[in-house]
Order: C-alpha cells, then sequence, then structure tokens
C-alpha cells in the first residue's frame, strides 16, 4: 500500500479527512483480496482506471485550480502536458521548476527556497511565536513543518506564525497551514498564523499565494451636498468602508455656472480607500440610488498601500464596525 494520487481522491471523493483513511483503505482492500478474489476479478479495471482518470482531470478541477491563482493553472497545465508528452517524472520536474520560476519572479530570493528562515520566541509559559521571514513555499516547508511539530506538537505549546515578513506565502503553504491548524485543535493546542492580511493575495481564494509588498486599492472621491453627509457615510461604513476623510468645501456644477449663479453651494468631499469588490459596491450605490436625486461627483483611482487590512472587512470587522 502506498499513499498514491488515485488511492487518495478515491478517498477525498468518499468524506476522507485524515490519513487513516488510506490505513483503513488497506486492510479493506486486503479483505477483499483474501476473502472475495473472485468477485475481484470480475471488476473491470480498465473501465475504473479511465473513470477514475476523467475525475482527476475532470473541468472542473482546471477551475478550481483558476481559482486559485493563474500560475497554479499554467503549472497543472505544463505537468499535465508534458505528463503525457514524456512521463510522469519529467512532468512532475517541469511542474516543480515552473513553480520555482514563479517564485523567483514574485520575489523570493534563491536562498530562501529550499531553507526557511524562522526566529523563535517565547511569548509566555504556554505560548510560542515562530516570525518567518523571505518566504515559505513548497520547497522550504519540510523543515518549517518540522519546526512547528517540534514546538508545538511536541513539546506541548500553543504556536503563532508570523508571515507579515515573508515576501511569498504560496498556495501549497496556505493549505499546509490550514491543516496544521486542524492538528493542534486534535490535540487541544492553540494554532494562528498572524500577517496574511498585510500580504496581497494574488487571487481571490482563501488558498491563494500572498505576496509581499504593496498592494492595490482604489480611492473614491465622493464630492456631494453638504447635507448629504451624513447619509452616505453611514451607507458607505454598511456597505464595507473600513474608514474615510470628510472635508468640507465649496463649488459650482456645469448647472449652476450655466445659470449664472456666482454663489458656490456648501459640498462636502469624502475620501475612501478600499479594496476593488467594495468599490463596486459604493459605485453602484451611487449610481443607483443617489445620482437619480442628487448632484454628486464620484471619481475612482487605482492607488498602492502598504497594508492592505488597513482597509479590508474581516470577520471582526463585520462584527464591530457599525454604521455612524
Amino acid at each position: 500500500m502506498i499513499s498514491e494520487i488515485v488511492r487518495s481522491k478515491a478517498n477525498i471523493d468518499n468524506g476522507a479527512r485524515t490519513r487513516y483513511a488510506n490505513m483503513w483503505h488497506g486492510i479493506f482492500l486486503l479483505a477483499c483480496v483474501a476473502l472475495i478474489p473472485t468477485v475481484l476479478h470480475r471488476i473491470p479495471l480498465a473501465a475504473m482506471l479511465v473513470y477514475t482518470g476523467f475525475r482527476l482531470a475532470h473541468p472542473t478541477e482546471f477551475i478550481h485550480v483558476y481559482r486559485v491563482g493563474k500560475e497554479r493553472l499554467a503549472i497543472f497545465v505544463t505537468t499535465l502536458v508534458v505528463v503525457l508528452a514524456t512521463d510522469l517524472l519529467i512532468g512532475v520536474a517541469a511542474g516543480i521548476v515552473l513553480k520555482m520560476i514563479f517564485h523567483y519572479s514574485n520575489g523570493v530570493p534563491l536562498k530562501s527556497l529550499f531553507k526557511p528562515y524562522l526566529e523563535v520566541q517565547e511569548v509566555d509559559d504556554e505560548t510560542s511565536l515562530i516570525v518567518a521571514r523571505e518566504s515559505a513555499v513548497f520547497s522550504n516547508w519540510i523543515p518549517f513543518r518540522r519546526q512547528i511539530e517540534q514546538i508545538g506538537l511536541v513539546q506541548r505549546r500553543n504556536l503563532v506564525i508570523d508571515v507579515s515578513d515573508t515576501k511569498l506565502v504560496d498556495h501549497s503553504v496556505m493549505a499546509k497551514l490550514e491543516e496544521m491548524e486542524r492538528d493542534f485543535e486534535q490535540e487541544g493546542l492553540r494554532f494562528e498564523v498572524r500577517g496574511l492580511d498585510s500580504l496581497r493575495p494574488l487571487a481571490d481564494n482563501i488558498h491563494a499565494a500572498r505576496k509581499g509588498g504593496l498592494a492595490s486599492m482604489r480611492r473614491l472621491t465622493v464630492v456631494a451636498e453638504a447635507d448629504l453627509e451624513d447619509w452616505l457615510l453611514d451607507n458607505f461604513v454598511e456597505l464595507g468602508a473600513m474608514g474615510y476623510t470628510s472635508l468640507p468645501c465649496s463649488g459650482a456644477g456645469r448647472s449652476t455656472l450655466r445659470n449664472e449663479r456666482s454663489a458656490a453651494s456648501p459640498m462636502v468631499r469624502i475620501e475612501i480607500v478600499t479594496p476593488h469588490a467594495t468599490s463596486e459596491k459604493i459605485m453602484a450605490f451611487l449610481r443607483m440610488d443617489v445620482l437619480p436625486e442628487h448632484a454628486v461627483t464620484a471619481c475612482v483611482e487605482a492607488v498602492d498601500v502598504v497594508r492592505r487590512d488597513h482597509f479590508s472587512v474581516s470577520l471582526d470587522d463585520r462584527q464591530t464596525v457599525k454604521p455612524r
């Protein structure tokens, strides 16, 4: 019995959650071979292989991989094509090489591709902190995992992982950190990952790779009548704005100038920095609920910010941030 992909896929399809599924899989196969060998000989093996292979390369798998990240899809397709064109080992090697090229292009230093740079600190008598630097990627995950298991599971300590100083956390490590959290929970220990919000996700998926550096956001500038200020701000906060700048101003629009009125009206200028999705919600609100009845000027521009989490709504934020 070996832990290979077809058997793992069969286990997952049937609800497996831990590696014990492989052990029970082997026990059931052994029992079938010993007790009902004649029945096993009647199973059409070719048809099973074709069916399982189709499940492994089902179109939905391509869609799922694309949602995790475009670079993940490129690696997946490259590995598949090279395996079909040559053999399994060459295909896997091609996928690994391409993945390393992507990591290097995303700023991962060559020295950290295979060696994690970790700093261990004691928080209190029961908790330790591991600060990861440079990168946390698939090729340096094994020594990283050993450190986590040694400090947390062997020494029975709660563990906090800080990845805010890394240049890249790839999708493989994102998934593995989630698995480690479940392992710690089963042992009655606490496992926390910090700093992910300070990194920029490369796709809109929980397991997407996270990259350090400036994060792309949207800055909305809204100019409206002063008496609309409170109503607009309440709705902006409800739609996900995590902060704003509001300044009184005065001005005259095209209709005012056309009617030759020189007196400027009291106005308010509101600026908000938000993720793209929140920006779209606010602009939709302005188009549908505000512009039909009020003279409002709104513009959107792309900006880069150092810390994305200062402008993004987390689960805790949703529970605590209230409209004005």
